[in-house]
């Protein structure tokens, strides 16, 4: 939340930079946080944000809008005038608002990354990697969404935390078995899905994961080592030949969820991170 010592801070800035008590155009210009409209709410007003920063104020005079940036969509470019204060410094300060939200989601994903780490692991078993961790939301609470999500959708820290509170750390094979019930195999298999799904069932149920001893299919993947058309599954859900199918599989080894995500995933360090946290 924007505190008052925040917007009279900026309207100290943004006179400094301009050696005269600011605009709101002119403010808007240099691009600082808050935005006016921000300043004007928390404070009741532009020329009372001002008195309390103990900078001169006047009447509001000249342009309101203030300049437009040279590269706008066409869209934008037509409508600037009936934009909001707070669209206008979006559109000026793109780059910028751009690189803050990939830097907080990185911290936040940092964050949980850190959360799985100091904890002891699954609740099924004695897996405690991080990466394989994932937060399972105990039964009769109230799911809000799952927590690797509500990190691009912008939720605060503390919405994350008081999420997180509502679940248990499983690994990935554990949250697997949580969520599928377990497969009988059937002799009545209508579809050409059907019979598809039962073969990739057996087919990992057979080999097993690669690199540890699981054979429960609800938990196998297929991992490709040759160039990838589609996910197996995606194949199969889309209609395409059987026979693609099972040329796509040969392109495949087996591995559980737990060494498929160290397969692929590391801790997440940067703004470009997988939401799979």
């Amino acid at each position: 939340m924007t505190t008052e010592s925040a917007c009279i801070e900026a309207l100290q800035t943004a006179a400094q930079r301009l050696d005269e008590s600011p605009t709101k155009a002119a403010y808007e210009e240099l691009g600082l946080r808050p935005a006016s409209a921000t300043i004007m709410r928390t404070m009741g007003g532009w020329n009372d944000a001002k008195e309390a920063a103990g900078l001169d104020t006047h009447p509001s005079s000249g342009t309101r809008v203030g300049s437009k940036p040279d590269d706008l969509p066409a869209d934008v470019d037509d409508a600037w005038e009936s934009l909001t204060v707070d669209q206008r410094w979006h559109y000026r300060n793109r780059k910028w608002n751009t690189e803050r939200t990939l830097e907080r989601r990185a911290s936040l994903r940092r964050w949980i990354h850190e959360i799985k780490r100091e904890s002891n692991g699954c609740t099924r078993c004695d897996v405690s990697t991080p990466i394989c961790l994932d937060f399972h939301h105990r039964e009769g609470e109230q799911k809000e969404m799952a927590v690797n999500k509500m990190v691009p959708h912008g939720y605060s820290r503390a919405d994350i935390r008081a999420e997180i509170e509502k679940c248990i750390l499983l690994c990935a094979n554990c949250h697997a078995r949580e969520h599928t019930a377990r497969i009988e195999s059937s002799s009545e298999q209508r579809t050409k899905e059907d019979r598809l799904r039962s073969w990739t069932r057996t087919y990992k149920r057979e080999r097993g994961c690669r690199q540890c001893e699981e054979r429960d299919p609800r938990c196998l993947q297929f991992h490709h080592v040759a160039e990838k058309t589609l996910g197996v599954g995606a194949m199969i859900a889309n209609s395409y030949p059987e026979s693609a199918v099972r040329d796509e599989v040969e392109k495949c080894e087996v591995l559980c969820a737990n060494c498929h995500r160290r397969e692929h995933l590391d801790a997440p360090t940067d703004a470009g991170e997988s939401d799979r946290i």
